[in-house]
């Protein structure tokens, strides 16, 4: 019985191993989809794996998307930090008393007198120093104070903003009807702003400044 056992035995390895070759013989070689046409020829032939394929790949496409959404979010943060620093570094150096002007109450009661495009100039304004600049520039014009703070090196106490403030100036006829326009006047030098002055400032009150 031992004898017949182990023959059968071999017998039923030797014919799994046959039908195993056959089989790895038979087998037709896997090529994955490249172009559009064997992909759609492939989706025919195996709609349930297509699916399964399709998903997983829409899954990691939104998952990729994702990061890349949040990475370009940060770098404009960043990018967006870094202008807004830059400009009150320049607007510093043209106005070393920003801040004590920033936090005067009789500036932003100045500025809420100002017209529309000057109050943009001051409150909707975080990278144009030039702009920030010019608005700083007539607020001290018009309550008399240095355009440029003199430099000193005692620490003398400098006359606040709140005691120099004077009436609102009368409005002077303007020359001509010209339409101004917000960059023009930003990038106007010191002695073309006085010259031109008195221009812009009726143009303020009568609405000639344009974006």
């Amino acid at each position: 019985m031992k004898k017949h056992y182990d023959s059968k035995l071999n017998e039923f390895k030797a014919r799994e191993q046959e039908l195993l070759d056959e089989a790895t013989r038979n087998r037709p070689a896997y090529k994955a989809p490249k172009s559009a046409e064997e992909l759609e020829q492939f989706r025919r032939e195996y709609p349930d794996v297509y699916e399964v394929v399709e998903t997983v790949s829409h899954l990691q496409a939104e998952e990729k998307s994702r990061e890349l959404k949040e990475k370009l979010e940060r770098l404009q943060e960043r990018e967006k930090e870094l202008i807004r620093k830059d400009a009150e570094k320049r607007l510093m150096d043209r106005h070393p008393d920003f801040e004590d002007i920033r936090n005067s109450d009789d500036f932003h009661s100045w500025a809420k007198e100002q017209p529309k495009s000057i109050q943009e100039w001051i409150y909707s304004n975080a990278d144009d120093a030039d702009l920030a600049a010019r608005a700083l520039d007539l607020f001290k014009r018009d309550i008399g104070m240095d355009v440029v703070p003199k430099k000193s090196n005692s620490k003398q106490s400098r006359t606040s903003a709140a005691d120099m403030v004077s009436t609102k100036t009368t409005a002077v006829e303007p020359k001509q009807d010209k339409i101004w326009t917000e960059k023009e006047i930003a990038s106007m030098s010191m002695d073309e702003f006085d010259k031109f002055e008195k221009e812009i400032s009726q143009a303020m009150v009568e609405g000639r400044i344009r974006k």
